[in-house]
């Protein structure tokens, strides 16, 4: 019984702060949603894969991707953009980005948390370059990638960089240990 109570006291824990991370990303996200371009139409900085990014790192893959496909809905439902176009960029993005980056967290050991948040924000805009593809049904939307790959790069630079500070800061690692989740 007390065994019992434990597993569930951990669990509890984990799930405290993944209601945490989700919600900044949430609150992130639709913050985010009202920042107009960044001089480049539909470039954004993409914030809210912070969160994602120290879900991965500090909690696990399976963390990651709810955290990650939570916000994404989340985001969709409250903008109103749910089921749209530009839902169905976001998704694509995600769920391509998240892939990419624990393929690169896992496989790829040379790469920083900086890195992976760069490749993940590479895949993100060519997820979303292929929805706008076959949205608008041309394949011209393609030559736009160079473009927002570039801003991609320097966004996922920043977004690495912010998460690796986040995590530096032992705040989810002190709580890990304490509650041996």
């Amino acid at each position: 019984m007390e065994e019992e109570k434990k597993e569930r006291r951990i669990s509890v824990h984990k799930i405290a702060i993944l209601g945490v991370l989700t919600a900044a990303a949430i609150v992130i996200g639709i913050l985010e949603s009202y920042i107009p371009s960044i001089g480049i139409p539909g470039v954004k900085l993409g914030l809210a894969n912070i969160m994602i990014l120290v879900t991965l790192y500090e909690l696990g893959i399976l963390e990651a991707v709810f955290v990650n496909l939570l916000r994404v809905v989340v985001v969709g439902l409250v903008r109103g953009t749910i089921f749209g176009m530009g839902f169905f960029m976001s998704l694509t993005g995600a769920v391509l980005s998240l892939g990419v980056m624990i393929l690169f967290y896992l496989l790829i050991k040379k790469f920083s948390i900086i890195g992976v948040s760069v490749i993940g924000a590479i895949f993100h805009v060519l997820g979303q370059i292929i929805i706008a593809m076959i949205y608008l049904g041309t394949a011209y939307v393609f030559y736009y990638l160079p473009i927002i790959a570039i801003s991609a790069i320097i966004t996922g630079i920043f977004v690495g960089i912010t998460a690796n500070l986040i995590i530096k800061t032992g705040v989810i690692k002190k709580q890990k240990e304490k509650y041996k989740f």
